[in-house]
C-alpha cells in the first residue's frame, strides 16, 4: 500500500506517517524511491496505534518495537520484559488516576470558594462621610451645602451639592458628579477593561517591575491615616490592582472623566474590599470640588501621560493646589526613546495631544518647575512591541517605549 492509502485506511495523517518513519518507528521498504507498506510495516503501524491507545509515548513505543524486532518476542525472557513494561505503564496510570483525582478535588474546592464569593451580598458604598470636610466649591472656594440626601451612618448615596456662588454638583450611585462632563471624542469609557487585554508578555513583565518598585516606595512612605488620590483611572488603575496594600484607616480619592468607568470599578471594589473609604469623583477637568492642600499622596500609573493626551499642561502643575506641602508622588512615567514614527502616529490619532508627551526630559523639567524634587527613580526596561493592545495603538513596532517608576516630593 502507498502512504496515501495507509493514511485513509487507518485515519492517520500523512505528516504523522512520515514523522513515524523519520523517528524510526516505521521502516517501510522503498522500491523505486517511494515508500511501500508491506505486511510487516502495516503490523508495526497497528502496534504503534494500539500502544498509543494505551498511552505509551513514542519513546516507549520505540523500545517495545525494538524488542519485538530483535527477537520476535519468541523468547520467554523477552515476553517477561514486555510484561514488565506493561505493568509499569499500568502502575503509572494508577498513580496518575490518583493524582488526577486530587487535582479534581482541588479544582472543586476552588470553584466552590469562587461561587461562595459570588454569593456574598454586595456591599454598597457611596461618598464617605469622612470625605465631607474635604469638599469645597471649585469656583469660589466656599463651603458646599447638601440637600435631598440619601445616606446611612457611613456613606451618602444620593444628594445635591450647591454653593452660594451658583456652583452645583450632585451625588448619584454613590459617585460625586461635577458639571465638568467629558466632551472629547477620541476616548471612550473602558468598562470592559479592554486596555488590559492583548498585552504582550514583555510589556506585562515591565508593568510588574514598575508595580513592584512603586509598592516598595509606598510601603516605605506609608499610607496610614493619609488622603491618597489617583487620577485618570480609565487608562490604568494602580489602586485597584493593589487593594491588599491599601490600609483601611486612610481616605482615597479616585478621579476620572467617565462616571461609567468609576461605577464599574466601584462595583468591583465593593466586592473585593468594601471597608475602604473611597470618594469617587467624576470630573473631566482639573478643577475639583476639593479644598486646597488636602492630598498627601498622589499615585500615577500613566496618569501624567494620559493628561497630556488632551492637555498641553503638566498634570502636577494643574493639581498642585490640592496637594499638601509635604505631598508625595509615586508613579510610573512612560516615555519614548528615539521614536519619531510613534510620535507622529500618536499626534495624528489624538489631535489635542501635547508634543511633549512621552518625553522624559519634559517630565523631569516639569517636575522641577512645579516645585517637586525627584527622590528616586528606576528604568524598568523598554519594549519595542506593545502588541495589538487598544491603549498603545500608536506605538510603532520596533521603537522603544520605556517605563520609569518615580518617587517625588515637594
Amino acid at each position: 500500500m502507498r502512504i496515501g492509502k495507509v493514511s485513509e485506511k487507518y485515519h492517520i495523517s500523512v505528516d504523522n506517517i512520515y514523522y513515524y518513519i523519520n523517528y524510526g518507528l516505521l521502516v517501510p521498504p522503498k522500491p523505486r524511491g517511494q515508500y511501500v507498506f508491506d505486511e510487516q510495516t502495516v503490523r508495526d503501524l497497528e502496534w504503534i496505534l494500539g500502544l498509543k491507545e494505551l498511552d505509551f509515548s513514542l519513546r516507549e513505543i520505540h523500545v517495545i518495537l525494538s524488542l519485538k524486532r530483535i527477537s520476535g518476542l519468541a523468547d520467554p525472557q523477552d515476553m517477561e520484559e514486555l510484561k514488565e513494561i506493561f505493568k509499569g505503564k499500568r502502575d503509572f496510570c494508577r498513580k496518575e488516576i490518583g493524582r488526577k483525582q486530587q487535582i479534581l478535588e482541588h479544582l472543586d474546592s476552588h470553584i466552590k470558594a469562587m461561587e461562595a464569593r459570588e454569593n456574598v451580598p454586595q456591599h454598597s458604598t457611596g461618598v464617605p462621610l469622612s470625605a465631607l470636610p474635604l469638599l469645597r466649591c471649585p469656583v469660589c472656594g466656599g463651603p458646599l451645602s447638601l440637600s435631598e440626601v440619601e445616606m446611612d451612618q457611613r456613606f451618602i448615596y444620593k444628594g445635591n451639592l450647591s454653593c452660594a456662588c451658583g456652583y452645583s454638583a450632585h451625588i448619584s450611585s454613590g459617585i460625586l458628579m461635577t458639571p465638568n462632563k467629558n466632551e472629547n471624542l477620541q476616548d471612550t469609557p473602558d468598562i470592559t477593561r479592554e486596555l488590559y487585554k492583548d498585552l504582550p508578555p514583555a510589556l506585562i513583565s515591565t508593568f510588574q517591575r514598575s508595580y513592584n518598585w512603586m509598592l516598595k516606595q509606598i510601603q516605605e512612605t506609608g499610607l496610614h491615616k493619609k488622603v491618597v488620590a489617583e487620577t485618570y483611572v480609565n487608562a490604568w488603575f494602580f489602586m485597584h490592582n493593589h487593594l491588599e496594600y491599601l490600609p483601611t484607616d486612610s481616605l482615597y480619592i479616585v478621579i476620572d472623566k467617565y462616571p461609567e468607568t468609576l461605577l464599574m470599578y466601584k462595583h468591583l471594589i465593593e466586592r473585593q474590599k468594601p471597608e475602604l473609604d473611597i470618594l469617587y469623583l467624576a470630573d473631566s477637568s482639573t478643577r475639583f470640588p476639593l479644598k486646597e492642600n488636602c492630598i498627601d499622596v498622589h499615585l500615577d500609573f500613566f496618569a501624567a501621560n494620559e493628561h497630556n493626551f488632551y492637555h498641553d499642561t503638566f498634570l502636577y502643575e494643574r493639581i498642585t493646589p490640592y496637594l499638601t506641602a509635604q505631598a508625595e508622588l509615586v508613579g510610573t512615567y512612560f516615555y519614548f526613546e528615539n521614536a519619531p514614527k510613534s510620535m507622529r502616529l500618536l499626534l495624528s490619532q489624538y489631535p489635542e495631544c501635547s508634543n511633549s508627551n512621552f518625553h522624559l526630559g519634559y517630565f523631569l523639567s516639569s517636575l522641577e518647575k512645579t516645585g517637586f524634587c525627584l527622590v528616586d527613580s528606576e528604568d524598568s526596561g523598554a519594549v519595542t512591541d506593545s502588541g495589538n493592545n487598544l491603549g498603545f495603538g500608536f506605538h510603532v513596532k520596533g521603537e522603544k517605549m520605556h517605563l520609569m517608576p518615580y518617587h517625588a516630593r515637594k
